[in-house]
């Protein structure tokens, strides 16, 4: 095994904070949503999660294509991931994806959605983990 690439973030105070990476890219004011009682004025660890594995997703899935010789372009992944409380009162994500491409037929793309899913590095770390409903429309 060899690590390829390391993120490094820091956290103020948690979901009412903020996060700034190491390299200064990316420094974003963190708010719960008004849905959970916070003032929505800044992003949530959802919404980061939600860009992050469909990104990566929609990588994977170009790469996928590409290694069975399958011609994909226009990927699009509209991401939604839930905070859900549970009846024991602990909160649990799900993951869902409505996926769109051009080049191939419908029965083709859900093939290659398939094997994504085992290629997608959040897929994999996540698997078995939360709900994850992946869709392929046209």
């Amino acid at each position: 095994m060899k690590t390829l690439y390391t993120a490094n973030a820091t956290v103020l105070t948690g979901r009412d904070g903020s996060a700034k990476t190491d390299d200064g890219k990316l420094e974003v004011r963190l708010a719960f949503p008004k849905e959970i009682g916070g003032d929505g004025n800044g992003t949530n660890p959802e919404q980061l999660f939600a860009v992050g594995h469909a990104a990566c997703f929609g990588t994977s899935l170009g790469l996928t294509a590409k290694s069975q010789n399958k011609a994909v372009t226009d990927i699009k992944i509209k991401s939604s991931v839930d905070m859900i409380l549970t009846d024991d009162g602990n909160y649990d994500l799900a993951v869902r994806f409505e996926v769109s491409a051009k080049g191939q037929d419908r029965k083709t793309m859900e093939a290659l959605i398939e094997k994504t899913k085992e290629v997608c590095a959040y897929s994999r770390a996540t698997k078995g983990l939360i709900r994850s409903e992946i869709n392929y429309v046209e």
